[in-house]
């Protein structure tokens, strides 16, 4: 009996489970794997496998087609022999598959699961096996190709000459020669038709020369290609090339750290600034969802962000992070902002990069089909790939050295020409920003980012929060340099207007920007004693004498409802009465001290300060309403995420519970399995357990018809033989029939 992935699971040590689950993070999503026979499921399910191919460089998905080719007979040394390799060229793209759990040794053959294996002998395209086809050929046709092949077939009975063509065939290099020795237009031909199954109307001289030579083989007047011929075609137009050797960074060592720690810190201040102005005033979101490209102009012009790619960058993390969520009113911060906000740069920096190095999108190329997707609304690509890849490939290389190998380090990247270009150019821009990257260099950040785990901890040293100082100058401007805190971040936005930001921000105290402190619900006092202890200087004259004056006009005017009723001294308003300005409130005198306006108060208030006036407003009981918003905490966005299993923790689990299902599996599974007897173990934990929790899962389903969909449900229900669930893809409740149930996988 051959021995299966989860007995060469149980093989490993516990550093080297470690490792392959760190090369596979899916599996350690919750639920996880109970003991080795479901984590050996597990990483042979189709989804786990499909994101398990995008990691793989192009000299380890050749060699894995190879040895799904070879079938019974893939050794290293066959698949060295096939390419014509060295076997050290061979061992590192193994080294890879097995260090993933996508290949195992059995004695000296080495296996892949089923459902890889299949998808990589369909790859390389062709029909049948000539064993197989001649099932379907007349002898004489048999006898034909083994003629043109030039093997002694006479005599030979119909079995025995599929046999001949079997054996003589069973070297591509054979095939590869006869190949290389066909004319360059023929041989192109081949080429083209095997991409295809097989020829079955018009037949070029091309394809005539090709029959001649035996590559065709005729049934009835279809021109099938041999298996045989396909894998030669292919192995003679693949060449395994070895790690590509890149040079060191043109940049890197101090400089590299200094531009990192500058450009996070950086970052750090845009996203406070954005969030902070998202608590004051909701960003407006579209009816479809996500923050247009209007709304993110009007953010770059009002907060000096630079410019829109910047912005969707920020409100991307910002909400993959937990940060930032919608309203009715808006995006607006959720509970976890103020104290992300408050915490040291490192865990904050952490938490962002982290998101951004795992997101599937690129923020900055958010087009499909020529249309924006606008932020933070998920994006259906997988380019996040090509940032995962390019990184962790340019540990200690040229940043740009490797962006040229990128078809190398990451062939599933699935984008053509142009939009590879967008994304390598996005990816590039916002890993500067996040100072992952500094000019051709992976920085100290981006190595710990790479690195994964306890992240905050691996960047503690570099990051640290500079003091913050704030300088109130005598033109009326405050300069903040470090990061302020929450509370001088209030004082300092309810009293002035952001002037400018940099290494530094700038903040303006005008007439109108102290009023608006005073009608937030400062006093005079209260205001100047809140800046008198921003500093350790003494408080500017202009400064002091500028809230004096807005303090000592504040409120003469008060304006209570009537429509609007204005309370002021006689004096006052004489001259309110009578001023220009005013004339369109159509203002009445009820009393030597009372005005009434038939306008709304608020209409009335905005006129009084347009025309100079400093008024506060009273309710009906004539206390003063202090204008303030009211601070508005969003949800978090609801995201089809789970918890994760740190790889230690779970390798250790798992080496204890063995191989075998032991583990009593809970009520839900139990009943899901009879219910669908095809669900694997694994698949059966992974369905039972968003039963019982109302988690989200990702299915692949066959209706009534036979369709074929993959969906992300959140399970409500399960009913008899139906699982009821919110299907995100109809976006209503749906049953499902549970045998019909083809695949069950975590979230993408």
């Amino acid at each position: 009996m051959g021995t299966g992935l989860a007995d060469h699971l149980a093989a490993l040590d516990e550093p080297a489970l470690v490792d392959l689950l760190r090369r596979r993070p899916d599996v350690c999503a919750e639920p996880v794997p109970r003991d080795l026979g479901r984590l050996a499921d597990r990483l042979a399910g189709r989804a786990s496998l499909v994101a398990a191919l995008r990691r793989l460089d192009r000299d380890t998905v050749e060699v894995g087609r190879a040895l799904a080719l070879l079938d019974a007979r893939a050794t290293v040394d066959a698949v060295a022999a096939w390419f014509e390799a060295d076997l050290e060229v061979v061992r590192r793209p193994v080294d890879v598959l097995m260090g993933a759990g996508l290949a195992w040794p059995d004695g000296t053959r080495l296996r892949l699961p089923e459902p890889l294996a299949e998808h990589w002998r369909a790859e390389v395209a062709g029909d049948e096996p000539i064993a197989r086809l001649a099932r379907h050929v007349v002898a004489d046709e048999l006898r034909r190709v083994a003629v043109a092949h030039d093997l002694d077939v006479t005599g030979l009975r119909k079995a025995e000459i599929t046999g001949a063509l079997h054996d003589a065939w069973a070297d591509p290099g054979l095939l590869r020669g006869r190949i290389a020795a066909l004319p360059p237009a023929t041989r192109g031909r081949l080429v083209e038709l095997c991409r295809h199954d097989a020829l079955a109307q018009h037949i070029s001289p091309e394809d005539r020369h090709l029959l001649d030579a035996g590559f065709l083989v005729l049934e009835g007047r279809v021109a099938h290609i041999p298996l045989e011929v396909a894998v030669a075609v292919w192995v003679g137009h693949t060449q395994l090339r070895g790690m590509p050797e890149l040079p060191a960074p043109a940049d890197g060592g101090e400089r590299a750290a200094e531009g990192a720690v500058a450009a996070a810190q950086q970052f750090l201040d845009l996203v406070t600034v954005v969030l902070d102005a998202a608590q004051a005033a909701p960003i407006p979101g579209l009816k479809s969802g996500g923050v247009g490209t209007r709304e993110r102009s009007r953010l770059v012009k009002r907060l000096d962000l630079g410019d829109d790619h910047t912005v969707a960058l920020v409100i991307d993390l910002a909400a993959d992070a937990g940060l930032l969520g919608r309203t009715d009113d808006g995006y607006t911060p959720t509970a976890a902002y103020a104290p992300w906000r408050e915490d040291d740069a490192s865990r904050r920096w952490a938490r962002l990069a982290s998101s951004w190095f795992g997101l599937d999108h690129v923020p900055g190329a958010r087009r499909i089909d020529g249309k924006e997707i606008a932020p933070p609304l998920p994006v259906p690509t997988t380019s996040g790939d090509v940032r995962r890849t390019w990184l962790t490939a340019a540990g200690g290389r040229s940043m740009r050295a490797t962006e040229r190998e990128l078809a190398w380090f990451c062939p599933a990247h699935g984008d053509d020409e142009a939009a590879l270009a967008a994304t390598v150019t996005a990816t590039g821009r916002e890993a500067e920003l996040l100072g992952v990257v500094v000019g051709d260099a992976v920085s100290p950040l981006g190595h710990a980012l790479v690195a994964g785990g306890d992240v905050a901890a691996r960047v503690a040293e570099h990051l640290v929060d500079a003091s913050c100082e704030v300088v109130l100058q005598s033109d009326l401007t405050a300069v903040v340099s470090g990061r302020p805190s929450a509370a001088v971040s209030a004082l300092l936005t309810d009293a002035a207007e952001p002037e400018s930001r940099g290494s530094a921000t700038t903040y303006r105290f005008s007439p109108a920007s102290v009023r608006a402190a005073l009608d937030a619900g400062w006093d005079a006092d209260g205001l100047l004693a809140g800046l008198r202890g921003l500093s350790a200087r003494a408080l500017p004259q202009p400064l002091e004498y500028l809230v004096g004056d807005v303090a000592r006009r504040h409120g003469h005017v008060r304006v209570r409802p009537a429509a609007a009723c204005l309370v002021l001294d006689e004096p006052l308003a004489e001259e309110v009465l009578r001023a220009r300005a005013l004339r369109t409130l159509g203002l009445t005198r009820l009393a030597p001290t009372v005005l009434a306006s038939a306008s709304e108060p608020g209409k009335v208030m905005a006129a009084l300060r347009g025309a100079g006036y400093l008024p506060v407003r009273e309710d009906a009981t004539g206390a003063v309403v202090v204008d303030r918003a009211e601070v508005r905490v969003a949800d978090a966005d609801r995201r089809p995420t789970r918890e994760s299993l740190a790889p230690e923790t779970l390798a250790a689990q798992l080496l204890e519970a063995g191989v075998g299902h032991h583990l009593v599996s809970s009520p839900t599974a139990v009943e899901l399995g009879e219910l669908n007897p095809s669900l694997d173990g694994a698949e059966l934990d992974l369905l039972a357990d968003a039963v019982d929790h109302e988690h989200d899962v990702l299915i692949t389903y066959s209706d009534r018809n036979g369709t074929i969909s993959h969906r992300v449900v959140t399970p409500v229900q399960l009913l008899h033989r139906w699982l009821i669930a919110w299907c995100h893809l109809r976006q209503d409740e749906r049953e499902f029939t549970v045998a019909n149930i083809r695949d069950v996988a975590p979230p993408p």
